[in-house]
């Protein structure tokens, strides 16, 4: 058994507002990317990687596998419209370098750099129970319904509301035809194991913690600056 990570990085990032795609901006003196990557080459239980980026990122992403000497990234994959066809992608790279029934994908967004090693085995071993398992995190903040005026209209009850983050870990038949039957549909959806729901398949979601967060805004990236500096004096 194979477990094979896609990290997404197709995206050009226009909530960032930084003209170029988030994932090469740095942080921490290092890029995005580049942290995430990091999380990923250093733990045991994924074996092989693939880096799905925008096409006009490509000769860039090659330069940084290079210099930080990724040996796990077995491909740089062009990205797509959509962050879904972008891993539709990754997933059929996978397929043609030999991903079989029984493999098993970690779905990862690129701009999740701060994700714990620790977390994505948590992840991995729910999935081979279930077959599909998603990181995430229990909504904290009071949530209001708010109409196109701004007008409040009502707290919702945050009792079960969970933030998905990722990686989401799916078996690779399983991610092979629920993605294969969306993209045939047309159906797009907000990430990769509602795909995999839609097909009456359950998905187990584990707890992470506050940290392992998107980045996709300026703000963010100072929270992720502040979050590493913490950890590198531990």
């Amino acid at each position: 058994m194979t477990v094979w990570a896609i990290v997404g990085a197709g995206g050009i990032g226009k909530r960032m507002g930084a003209g170029k795609n988030k994932v090469l901006l740095k942080v921490a003196g290092k890029e995005v990317l580049a942290h995430t990557l990091q999380v990923f080459e250093g733990t045991r239980v994924v074996d092989k990687v693939l880096l799905v980026i925008h096409p006009d990122n490509a000769m860039e992403a090659q330069k940084l596998v290079k210099k930080y000497a990724f040996k796990k990234v077995h491909a740089i994959v062009q990205g797509g419209r959509e962050r879904q066809d972008s891993v539709w992608n990754g997933l059929q790279k996978a397929r043609e370098l030999g991903a079989e029934k029984g493999d098993f994908l970690c779905i990862h967004n690129g701009a999740n750099p701060l994700v714990q090693p620790a977390e994505i085995k948590a992840c991995l071993d729910a999935a081979r129970e279930t077959k599909a398992a998603v990181l995430g995190f229990k909504v904290k903040d009071t949530l209001r319904r708010v109409s196109e005026n701004l007008v409040s209209l009502g707290t919702v009850d945050r009792k079960g509301l969970w933030a998905m983050q990722t990686p989401q870990c799916i078996e690779f038949s399983l991610a092979w035809n629920a993605f294969e039957n969306a993209m045939k549909e047309g159906f797009y959806g907000t990430d990769d194991v509602q795909l995999v729901e839609r097909m009456g398949h359950p998905v187990r979601v584990v707890e992470c913690g506050y940290e392992n967060i998107k980045l996709t805004t300026p703000e963010d990236l100072r929270i992720a600056e502040g979050i590493f500096k913490q950890r590198a004096k531990k």
